[in-house]
């Protein structure tokens, strides 16, 4: 795992993962994604539009979303909610530390 702290080299490597994404390059995409720190992941994520967001989770199992779904602002998780398909959603929350979820049901309502 690795931190982007170069600003070239960010630059280059989001622009990997992004053509990855849009020509479906799912193992392409996923080597470089879940190489990234946490935090490089959320900020990769927030920045994509829906489609783009759509292709990552079909890109990513539940179990791998759920690490930068904690991470999220609260709009930001309401947003991906509705987006999910319902059965990857039930799975990424089942499991979602209970912190989080407590949060997330105070946040949803």
């Amino acid at each position: 795992m690795f931190k982007l702290d170069q600003y070239k080299f960010k630059e280059e490597y989001t622009y990997y993962m992004l053509q990855a994404l849009k020509v479906g390059k799912k193992e392409a995409f996923r080597k470089d994604f879940l190489n990234l720190h946490p935090t490089d992941q959320m900020q990769f994520f927030i920045e994509l539009d829906e489609a783009r967001r759509s292709r990552v989770y079909a890109f990513l199992s539940p179990e791998e979303f759920r690490e930068i779904f904690g991470e999220l602002d609260p709009f930001m998780q309401k947003t991906c909610i509705a987006e999910l398909d319902r059965h990857y959603a039930i799975e990424m929350l089942n499991d979602l530390p209970s912190d989080d979820a407590a949060f997330l049901r105070s946040a949803v309502r």
